[in-house]
């Protein structure tokens, strides 16, 4: 039995695009390929948050290995190369979409990223739908939330829910901070908006009882070799780096 169950962060799956200014964000096809084989031969299951949060939200320990697998911004390869993958090793997650950007690229980061990258299109959501998968919220916009007067901020979160819902007839109750940026006001806007939990890039292992507003993650970097994924899932290591 165990009182942690790790949330694990990625972003895109694939190859590093020619010209990028930041290569961590990119986990390589087969990278990811061997993570998710270790997790299934170390006995974990992979759940979307939605499963996670039924669990941490008991505040007792769970007697199933279980990760939590969640993907930021709802780049195309999650749903092209991720999504086959997970399924092979029988693991289900969390994608979180911006909801004015479907089909779009990451604009948004190119300044920090010096690329863009294409976001998946409502065809490819809804095979992530299909499959299983989840569909979480991540704003109308990826906008740093804490920056925002009031009515923006309701628009960003409620709005970006409401769009997700209403576009894919289903119900979103899953939220993940842009940007990580996040504070008292913008938790209560989340909390005001429906989502049951959200969560942040703070590094460490969620455990029994967390904060659902405040989940922490487990960074999985393009860097990170296959010892030190499993130091992240299994250690402090994670709580750390």
């Amino acid at each position: 039995m165990s009182d942690i169950l790790p949330v694990l962060m990625y972003h895109s799956i694939g190859p590093i695009p020619a010209g990028s200014r930041r290569r961590s964000i990119f986990v390589g096809e087969r990278a990811f390929e061997r993570q998710m084989a270790l997790l299934a031969r170390r006995g974990y299951r992979g759940v979307t948050m939605d499963e996670a949060h039924a669990v941490l939200q008991r505040g007792a320990p769970t007697r199933e290995k279980l990760c939590a697998l969640t993907f930021d911004d709802g780049f195309l390869d999650n749903v092209t190369v991720a999504l086959p993958i997970l399924r092979r090793h029988g693991h289900r997650a969390t994608c979180y979409a911006v909801s004015e950007r479907i089909g779009q690229r990451n604009r948004w980061s190119e300044d920090v990223l010096g690329v863009s990258s294409p976001l998946a299109d409502e065809g490819a959501l809804r095979e992530w739908i299909d499959a299983g998968m989840e569909l979480g919220a991540h704003t109308r916009t990826h906008a740093r939330l804490t920056t925002l007067d009031d009515a923006r901020l309701e628009d960003e979160v409620g709005g970006g829910k409401r769009a997700l819902e209403d576009r894919f007839g289903l119900r979103v109750s899953q939220f993940c901070y842009p940007w990580g940026a996040h504070d008292d006001r913008v938790v209560d806007a989340v909390r005001a908006a429906g989502f049951a939990g959200a969560t942040t890039i703070e590094r460490g292992r969620a455990r029994m009882g967390v904060d659902p507003l405040r989940v922490p993650r487990v960074h999985v970097l393009n860097q990170h070799h296959l010892l030190q994924f499993w130091l992240k899932l299994e250690t402090r290591y994670g709580d750390r780096r």
